[in-house]
């Protein structure tokens, strides 16, 4: 997997847990691991092997190639749903608002394990 791609999975990872309401233990104990298996994924120093990935994907409701999809595919995507579905609801509108939220969140969480990764890199030397 490239930096890019680890990257973007890190990311697509966090989000699909929040989306489906899953922490990092009760997905591992969905997936029969250790908590440790899934805390090893979130902060870049293991990836899932690919029968685990797409056990993941089943559990959070995502095609497996939904974990290597950059932001602006997801963004074409999301922009293009939107504009079917002009008339929304309140209630569908502050969903989408928390979920944007919670995106954000996670992107700063990824910018703050990547600045983590990088002083125990520089530490190593």
């Amino acid at each position: 997997m490239t930096e890019k791609e680890e990257k973007i999975f890190i990311k697509k990872l966090k989000l699909a847990m929040l989306e489906s309401g899953f922490s990092q233990t009760s997905l591992a104990k969905k997936l029969g691991l250790s908590s440790t298996s899934v805390s090893k994924w979130i902060t870049g120093e293991n990836t899932p092997k690919i029968s685990t990935l797409h056990a993941v994907a089943k559990a959070v409701g995502k095609p497996v190639n939904y974990f290597f999809s950059d932001d602006s595919t997801t963004q074409n995507i999301v922009g293009s749903h939107n504009n079917q579905n002009a008339s929304k609801s309140n209630a569908d509108l502050a969903k989408e608002f928390e979920l944007l939220k919670a995106k954000q969140e996670v992107q700063a969480l990824t910018i703050e394990n990547l600045k983590l990764r990088l002083e125990r890199l520089e530490r190593k030397k």
